[in-house]
């Protein structure tokens, strides 16, 4: 089986691509909100409860909690550490991310974890292309009706950095897609935004593209498919940790034509739980000659 028939019929790259686009960004943690919520309804209950008891301390607690997450305007030298400082500091996350291309829409869902080897994730895609996948140990199961292969899971080898699907496992290392972010053309604090309950600043970072395909270690090549300049969008929290992101691309289009217009969005929840992932037993794994 060659790599290219095995990319067209995995409806390709692209999609794992906008996946690690989603992995670098966001996240909607909702059990800092949840937290917050039932000790203000603790200490009202309190109070009602014995109406000569001292709320003195009670009050100053209250303001401790949100003092300690107070937003702090990030530097562009500041960015890149802070973020990945945070994300390290979770080790999990769960992660929603929706990308839109010539007019197809592409949903991926999943969980993911820090590991010795990097990033390690558990997704299901639904839209364009119906998908599962798993990343794990530097390799790639894929499970989709568009290979072919039944109910057997694809294994495709990521220690390669050099190859398609190589790339595409460094595109979905967070830490690897935040260092594209460590010396950003701009970055402009736009306003205070709330997502999901949660107060975050609200951030657009501009990006050169020839400096984000030298740190993701892209061939120069692919400069020719890239825009002038690469834009994102994102908030992060008074913790540093990025809770919304958006991209908005117009790739040219190859050998001239009308260009594409591509758009991410996503979110992530759930920072610090229990995160368990496990490669398919290899009774269900099936690899490609090649890959």
């Amino acid at each position: 089986m060659r790599v290219p028939s095995l990319a067209r019929r995995l409806g390709s790259a692209a999609v794992v691509l906008t996946l690690g686009v989603g992995l670098a960004a966001c996240s909607d943690d909702s059990g800092s909100t949840d937290t917050s919520s039932s000790a203000t309804d603790e200490a009202t209950d309190e109070a009602t409860d014995d109406p000569t008891a001292d709320t003195t301390n009670e009050s100053t607690d209250a303001s401790e909690g949100p003092a300690d997450a107070a937003l702090a305007e990030l530097s562009a030298d500041d960015f890149y550490p802070a973020i990945m400082d945070a994300m390290r500091g979770a080790e999990s996350f769960s992660f929603e991310t929706t990308s839109d291309s010539a007019g197809q829409t592409q949903t991926m869902t999943g969980k993911a974890r820090f590991g010795d080897d990097g990033i390690e994730m558990q997704a299901s895609g639904s839209g364009a292309q119906d998908l599962e996948m798993i990343l794990v140990d530097k390799a790639m199961f894929m499970k989709s009706p568009g290979l072919g292969m039944g109910d057997k899971w694809l294994k495709i080898d990521l220690s390669d950095p050099s190859s398609l699907f190589g790339m595409i496992g460094k595109a979905t290392d967070p830490e690897v897609m935040f260092k594209a972010m460590e010396a950003p053309k701009e970055l402009e604090l736009v306003g205070s935004e709330d997502v999901d309950g949660v107060e975050t600043n609200h951030y657009r970072i501009t990006l050169d593209p020839t400096q984000y395909l030298k740190a993701m270690e892209f061939p120069p090549a692919m400069a020719d498919m890239m825009p002038d300049e690469l834009v994102t969008e994102m908030w992060v929290d008074g913790d540093d940790l990025p809770r919304k992101f958006s991209q908005s691309m117009e790739l040219p289009a190859v050998g001239g034509g009308k260009p594409t217009t591509t758009t991410t969005e996503g979110t992530y929840s759930d920072f610090g739980t229990d995160v368990e992932i496990e490669a398919p037993p290899s009774s269900q794994v099936t690899e490609a000659p090649g890959l």
